[in-house]
């Protein structure tokens, strides 16, 4: 499987991009009895059977900031749904480049913390994959601390400034080849280095808010070492982590799980494992939530504070 290359035009790359997707990975299984509730600014998916006691999980998509939507993922989302016996929400944001990373995350900001209040008293989950893992980290420790009781990362943008030795195992052939990822660092470098938000340079307070965390990586991915890399750094800081790794298969294998039988394994066993509480979550993980401080007024002085 090898992705198309660039035609010239974003708006025609986007099409591709999902067309492909749909051809080569997931298909919605008609008969899985999960439903999804379209709203405004996210598409909440609903298990066929949920639990009276599980999780609202509010998730971030992948693309680089540049493409897809929650609707590509909606295979996914949905397996995740049935397998967790819990409502998945997904959220869209604003898209690069016609928007900066400052007002995709101001607004994405708003939309999570309205919804987390419409939520109150209920154990909350934030996740996301790729430059949604960043994403998802930083609402988690800058926009809205304390209010999730887990995180979980998939895949995830890490370190915005160093390329490991995967960036040059994995750089091209394995759908996020390097010269797509030095782009999409382009455009989101310059938002966190302004705000000081740094995953390998948190402060004190921002580990000591860490909700529980679990982590997934993949072994044939440009990001494999900055994802292994985070998980010996929270080690060294006696940061609790549960890590997935899954040597064998691509950036974005979840995706794909509706035609390749490795990655459809891999999302169960994610499902099953990264998403479900290895301890009990703190008690601030429930309860009300604070309007959300615009990322843009952050500034670098205030990380951790």
């Amino acid at each position: 499987m090898a992705v198309p290359a660039s035609t010239g035009s974003l708006e025609q790359d986007r099409a591709n991009a999902e067309r492909w997707i749909r051809r080569f990975g997931s298909t919605v299984d008609p008969d899985d009895g999960a439903s999804v509730v379209p709203g405004e600014h996210s598409q909440i998916v609903r298990p066929a059977q949920e639990a009276a006691d599980a999780t609202h999980v509010l998730y971030i998509h992948g693309g680089g900031m540049v493409y897809y939507s929650p609707a590509i993922f909606q295979p996914f989302l949905r397996s995740l749904a049935n397998t967790l016996h819990s409502p998945v929400e997904a959220f869209d944001y604003l898209k690069a480049p016609e928007h900066t990373v400052e007002q995709s995350l101001e607004q994405l900001g708003r939309h999570v913390a309205a919804r987390c209040r419409s939520l109150a008293g209920r154990q909350l989950t934030i996740a996301g994959d790729s430059v949604g893992g960043l994403f998802a980290l930083y609402l988690a420790l800058r926009v809205l601390p304390g209010v999730f009781s887990r995180i979980v990362l998939i895949y995830p943008v890490l370190d915005l400034r160093t390329e490991r030795a995967s960036y040059r195992t994995f750089g091209a052939g394995h759908f996020l080849d390097s010269t797509a990822m030095r782009l999409f660092t382009s455009i989101l470098a310059p938002f966190f280095a302004e705000r000081a938000f740094d995953p390998f340079a948190l402060s004190p307070g921002e580990l000591t808010r860490m909700p529980a965390c679990a982590i997934v990586t993949a072994g044939c991915d440009v990001l494999r070492d900055e994802g292994i890399a985070w998980v010996q750094h929270l080690a060294e800081r006696s940061v609790p982590v549960r890590h997935q790794h899954f040597p064998d298969l691509p950036h974005d294998f979840c995706l794909y799980a509706g035609k390749l039988a490795s990655a459809r394994s891999a999302v169960d066993q994610i499902a099953r494992t990264a998403f479900h509480p290895g301890q009990t979550p703190a008690p601030a993980a429930v309860g009300r939530v604070a309007e959300p401080e615009s990322p843009a007024s952050v500034p670098a002085d205030r990380a951790g504070t």
